[in-house]
């Protein structure tokens, strides 16, 4: 049961890891105008 514990939490962990840098990259104006004027242009 321990084992599967500490696997949940190392999941847990790369989950907020991921998060918190897609919150970092849309603190940056310039790349979010880039993804949407590159989504933009694909219609």
């Amino acid at each position: 049961m321990r084992a599967a514990g500490l696997v949940r939490a190392v999941l847990w962990l790369g989950v907020l890891m991921l998060l918190l840098a897609v919150f970092a990259l849309y603190l940056q104006p310039d790349l979010a105008m880039t993804l949407a004027n590159q989504l933009w242009n694909c219609f």
